[in-house]
């Protein structure tokens, strides 16, 4: 192949063209986007650590053997789904339930990429690619708070990478003391109760957003009024009308930083 037919890919295209404008200016931002962003997530390490030992103890007591509890680690990266999973895997419940409930729990990326997606949607597919894998609900909180579509900003995405890979980095460590010494762990330390404070945490900073908000209200109401129904059909519901609700106020109300209510 010959360097007029690699010219053809639109990724080769970007990297060249990201090389090619690499100036030693360009990289010191870069790289100070990048140290801001992981300085910015150091403090939600304090959620995101027991609540990953706690899924690390959860995948091993489900029966998972400790290779197949690091892949899943790795590959599936999201804490709120494993935790939903794991106890229809202990009660073996069809597969297609399975999926359908790591499905709803994770509807909220939806919410989450609708509201992403005009901060990063220049980039290249490989960029795009690896921020929708590593994002987790503390950064994009924080990224979401920081900027806005229209902001200007060319390296915002480097430090949404940088607090990304600090909050992998963490899950993948703190997973791997849950499955290789989780019952090392006293019970006494409450590991569940903290991570749920931590996440309750977080949903202060998301509030921010008119979508995010109004989703947030109507997902508590429906939990609400359904608390009773059987076999969590209540939170299923709540996660549902959230999500439909958040999205709906995306579409439909105003733009460009007037989000905020």
């Amino acid at each position: 192949m010959n360097a007029h037919d690699r010219r053809t890919f639109p990724c080769d295209v970007g990297l060249k063209r990201a090389i090619e404008s690499s100036s030693p200016e360009m990289q010191r931002a870069q790289i100070s986007a990048l140290r801001e962003g992981a300085l910015a997530s150091a403090g939600l390490l304090v959620g995101i650590v027991p609540w990953g030992i706690v899924a690390g103890v959860a995948m091993v007591s489900a029966g998972l053997t400790q290779p197949q509890a690091v892949a899943m680690s790795v590959l599936v990266f999201a804490g709120t789904a494993q935790l939903a999973v794991l106890p229809l895997l202990i009660a073996k419940a069809p597969l297609w339930v399975m999926i359908a409930t790591a499905l709803v729990v994770n509807l909220r990326y939806v919410i989450y990429s609708a509201v992403l997606a005009p901060h990063f949607e220049h980039l290249p597919r490989r960029w795009r690619v690896l921020l929708s894998y590593v994002t987790v609900d503390g950064m994009f909180a924080l990224f979401a708070g920081r900027y806005r579509p229209d902001d200007g900003n060319r390296y915002k995405h480097w430090y949404f990478l940088g607090g990304s890979l600090v909050m992998w980095c963490a899950w993948q460590l703190s997973s791997g003391i849950g499955i290789f010494a989780g019952a090392m762990i006293p019970l006494e330390w409450s590991l569940e109760f903290a991570s749920t404070l931590a996440l309750i945490a977080l949903l202060i900073p998301l509030l921010f957003d008119r979508a995010v908000a109004w989703g947030a209200l109507a997902a508590g109401g429906v939990a609400l009024i359904a608390a009773r129904l059987p076999l969590n059909l209540g939170l299923l519901a709540a996660i549902a009308v959230g999500v439909a609700v958040g999205l709906a106020v995306a579409r439909l109300g105003p733009r460009k930083g007037e989000g905020r209510i």
